[in-house]
């Protein structure tokens, strides 16, 4: 696959606990909650994976600032290096 460079701006919404989102405007289809288990085996190759690859440097920058990848995780220098490096222009 192919990777194109682009600047993504994530912001954390923090929302009540009996938020119910609801796909009104035909971008997704629909809205679903996952265990951080969950994402990381939707992330494997073989996965039949409901989300669409341009989302996962979004994921992956969400475990990254939560924690959930550590400076103790496997590659983890690979990972930064990839997800922040280039031009953000």
């Amino acid at each position: 696959g192919v990777m194109n460079r682009v600047v993504l701006f994530c912001f954390d919404l923090m929302l009540p606990k009996d938020f119910v989102p609801s796909a009104e405007d035909g971008e997704v289809e629909s809205f679903f909650t996952w265990t951080l288990e969950e994402i990381a085996a939707s992330m494997h190759p073989e996965y039949d994976d409901p989300i669409k690859p341009n989302c996962y440097p979004v994921i992956i920058d969400f475990m990254l600032r939560e924690g959930h990848i550590s400076p103790d995780s496997p590659k983890y220098l690979e990972i930064v290096r990839k997800l922040r490096s280039g031009p953000c222009c």
